[in-house]
């Protein structure tokens, strides 16, 4: 056996996977917001020690950065697929909002949008660059679609859709009654004519 293979079997494995700890740390982080979850209320959800928590993860900051890029991941990628099948800036105004709506309210269980409420009352500057950079990601996603689509007025339209989206992403951690939510789509979908 080489020194190398001896170093693989030392010591007790590792009993918190990567993986599903990253999944509860961020339902965490999406309930109460950085500066809110404690080490030791990240142990708790994850069944992990703060040795175990600081081996897999690093630091919280380091573990909040990944838990956003495992939401980032998921929210983009049905993003991506909404804003492909828009045939209009009209259409996409209606499918952007459905899908915000019913990701908010079926996909994220009512816990709001990481990349636009991330960074809410955080002091951290690395949290603070990396939800803005998301919410950067996210406005340039939008705005360029509205360009290929020929949208007169991308900056706009781009602003106004960001803007819907936040206030659902708080609606719908709200006691608001889906119904009302819905209703209030189609409002803003008729206001703009789709």
């Amino acid at each position: 056996m080489t020194d190398t293979n001896l170093k693989k079997h030392r010591g007790r494995p590792r009993k918190l996977d990567q993986e599903t700890g990253l999944k509860l740390a961020l339902s965490l982080f999406q309930k109460y917001g950085f500066e809110n979850v404690s080490i030791a209320q990240l142990c708790e959800q994850l069944c992990a020690t703060p040795t175990s928590l600081y081996a897999t993860y690093g630091n919280k900051e380091s573990l909040f950065i990944a838990a956003l890029n495992l939401y980032k991941a998921d929210f983009f990628k049905e993003l991506d697929r909404t804003l492909g099948v828009s045939e209009n800036s009209s259409d996409m105004f209606r499918n952007t909002m459905e899908f915000t709506l019913n990701y908010y309210i079926d996909d994220n269980q009512k816990a709001g949008c990481l990349i636009l409420q991330g960074n809410t009352f955080c002091k951290q500057p690395t949290i603070i660059d990396a939800v803005k950079n998301s919410q950067l990601e996210l406005q340039s996603k939008i705005q360029n679609r509205l360009n290929e689509l020929g949208s007169a007025n991308p900056d706009e339209l781009t602003h106004v859709l960001i803007t819907l989206m936040q206030g659902m992403a708080l609606s719908s951690q709200s006691e608001v009654d889906e119904d009302q939510l819905y209703t209030s789509l189609e409002f803003f979908c008729a206001a703009f004519d789709c």
